[in-house]
């Protein structure tokens, strides 16, 4: 073999090492980026399974809003119901009040 080849043949195994030396470099890094990404997927499913139960959690306050709101309603209706009633109550003991101060006002005139 000759110096040249010799040269030659020491530049491409110096250029193999180094390739595989690069080689290596970016397999550790892809390494500690799948470690990065295997991490981030953990704390994605950590928070999915937060974001459901939060999920739960506002379906049974929705819940208790419709429940309350029910209730609010009903109260509602029973409170229209009674100032409906008192209303004609009120108006009733109005024209009493009107047919007495009638009959007052024909006693006066009479005894007069």
């Amino acid at each position: 073999m000759t110096d040249n080849q010799f040269n030659q043949l020491f530049d491409l195994v110096t250029k193999t090492v180094t390739g595989i030396q690069e080689v290596k470099k970016d397999v550790s890094e892809l390494k500690q980026d799948v470690s990065g990404l295997k991490q981030d997927v953990s704390e994605l499913k950590q928070d999915v399974s937060e974001l459901k139960q939060d999920m739960v959690e506002v379906k049974q306050d929705i819940s208790i809003i419709k429940q309350d709101v029910s209730e609010l309603k009903d109260g509602q209706k029973r409170m229209e119901r009674e100032i409906r009633l008192n209303t004609a109550a009120v108006n009733e003991i109005a024209g009493e009040q009107l047919r007495i101060k009638s009959r007052v006002n024909d006693l006066e005139q009479a005894s007069v």
